[in-house]
């Protein structure tokens, strides 16, 4: 099967320091530079070949790329649907630029406690969120929030969830992973989370959930398909494998995609995705949220499950229905 979603690193550079978050620390350090625009307008007719239908633009914080909006452009162009998913640190400035361009925009709010916020995003974080959900009001845009949940604020999902239905937008619940140094969250915790799972405009993976709860991917019967279905580019331009977070290969790209993609470097990990020593027990959702999709399984329909409540909490909850009582 074809892989179906790109996530492009196009900067390891952030304005933030989240403090479960070491891709400026770890990889801003190494790679400095970023991603350039002509190696992604050459690399835009390879992913459309290759199947790609979905384009991440992240990072870091994608917003600091000076060339964020033409790359969003010219993505669009190709027919590509595009998400971009923002700390809102520079939204405010740049928000006029990125109008209609952003297929799915995310905005990272973790709590509505501003001082427990920013404790975890940054000082000034909490207001930039609101001020640009603001902006995005009087733009036309409809930014769904992403809510990182840990052992420490996931109590505010209660709070969070009343907020996301007054305001009519999507709230994206994401349980931390474990990885590094953090931890990946409780099963007591997991069930407080999912009262919240039926509740309007809230939106939360069963598939990932149930992962979480059988103790994630196993290696001997893998559920993982992340080379599949997922392909990684770096700033600098080179294919990551087997992910970005336990890459052990960077394959550069040298304007020649699908050779990448057919070398035998890709087909071995291709082959043993999933089965590696690091691969036990993840359940980072970047790379489950696709792979349920290339087996039919009870993860599958799960998965589509909430993904047909979030497109009716996103697109038709609050279209303006007038019912009107027929007269006698």
């Amino acid at each position: 099967m074809k892989p179906i979603l790109c996530n492009y690193y196009i900067t390891y550079r952030c304005n933030a320091r989240c403090d479960f978050c070491d891709i400026q620390k770890t990889y801003g350090k190494k790679i400095k530079a970023d991603c350039s625009f002509e190696d992604l307008k050459k690399n835009l007719p390879q992913l459309k070949s290759a199947g790609i239908k979905f384009i991440d633009l992240t990072g870091g914080e994608p917003l600091l790329h000076q060339q964020l909006p033409d790359m969003l452009r010219a993505a669009k162009n190709y027919g590509f649907f595009t998400s971009v998913t923002t700390n809102c640190l520079l939204y405010p400035k740049r928000a006029a630029d990125l109008v209609g361009l952003v297929g799915l925009l995310h905005f990272s709010l973790d709590s509505l406690d501003e001082d427990e916020n920013d404790s975890i995003r940054g000082k000034g974080s909490y207001a930039k969120v609101m001020e640009s959900i603001e902006i995005t009001k009087k733009l036309g845009e409809r930014p769904d929030l992403l809510f990182t949940v840990t052992e420490s604020n996931y109590k505010a999902i209660d709070e969070l969830a009343n907020f996301a239905q007054e305001q009519k937008l999507i709230l994206i619940v994401n349980p931390i992973f474990k990885y590094n140094k953090q931890q990946q969250i409780t099963i007591e915790t997991l069930d407080y989370i999912e009262q919240f799972q039926k509740s309007p405009y809230v939106y939360q993976n069963r598939a990932l959930h149930r992962l979480i709860r059988s103790k994630g991917n196993k290696r001997a019967i893998p559920r993982c398909r992340a080379v599949t279905s997922t392909i990684v580019i770096s700033p600098n331009n080179k294919v990551l494998f087997p992910c970005f977070h336990f890459q052990q290969l960077a394959m550069p790209i040298k304007d020649n995609l699908k050779q990448v993609r057919k070398s035998k470097m890709a087909k071995l990990f291709k082959k043993q995705q999933g089965t590696y020593p690091f691969c036990e027990g993840c359940t980072i959702n970047c790379y489950f949220d696709p792979s349920f999709l290339y087996k039919i399984d009870s993860y599958f329909w799960l998965s589509l499950r909430s993904k047909i409540k979030y497109g009716i909490d996103k697109f038709l909850r609050s279209l303006p229905f007038t019912w009107q009582k027929k007269n006698a």
